[in-house]
């Protein structure tokens, strides 16, 4: 006799990618730092512990159970969805996941009140963080206050307004 036919969400069970990663926890949330990419990412207390959970073997439907359980969330595979879907922008799922779309069938609005119950919308923030030899730069960027031209990147510091700021340029550098 045929299995019948299993709902996608029921599953699909994430992995988490683990390789060349540095991730730490402050306060309530984990910060995972790729050593490839140069992102710092920040995971929300409920995307660090999808992400956590990403074993292979969880699937999104489990997932939302521990949600529930943990943080005592409503047990809501929509919400566990988006999170895979940032974690996986992210890079950090061995595979990228594809959200189906009966699985966000709510509205934007609806989508947004689920999770700020977890705790934020931003469940993974990510930023670029600059090599240690571009971090060493003393030079500043454009725009930014400056008292002589070696300080800025542009190699030229004007008057702007009442104060200086770092501009290319030609001429008028101090």
């Amino acid at each position: 006799m045929k299995e019948p036919a299993r709902e996608p969400s029921r599953e699909l069970s994430p992995v988490a990618r683990r390789e060349r990663l540095l991730v730490r926890e402050v306060e309530d949330e984990l910060v995972v730092y790729d050593l490839e990419s140069h992102r710092a990412h920040s995971l929300s207390r409920a995307a660090a512990l999808i992400w956590r959970h990403c074993d292979g073997r969880t699937t999104v439907a489990e997932l939302a159970a521990l949600l529930h359980r943990e943080l005592d969330a409503a047990p809501d595979e929509t919400v566990v969805w988006m999170a895979l879907r940032r974690l996986g922008k992210a890079h950090l799922l061995r595979d990228p996941v594809t959200v189906p779309s009966q699985a966000v069938s709510c509205s934007r609005r609806e989508l947004t009140r689920r999770m700020a119950v977890l705790g934020g919308l931003a469940f993974v923030s990510s930023i670029l963080v600059p090599e240690p030899v571009q971090a060493q730069s003393a030079c500043r960027p454009d725009g930014a206050a400056c008292i002589s031209s070696t300080q800025c990147c542009s190699g030229c510091c004007r008057l702007i307004g009442s104060g200086l700021e770092c501009r290319p340029g030609a001429g008028g550098c101090v």
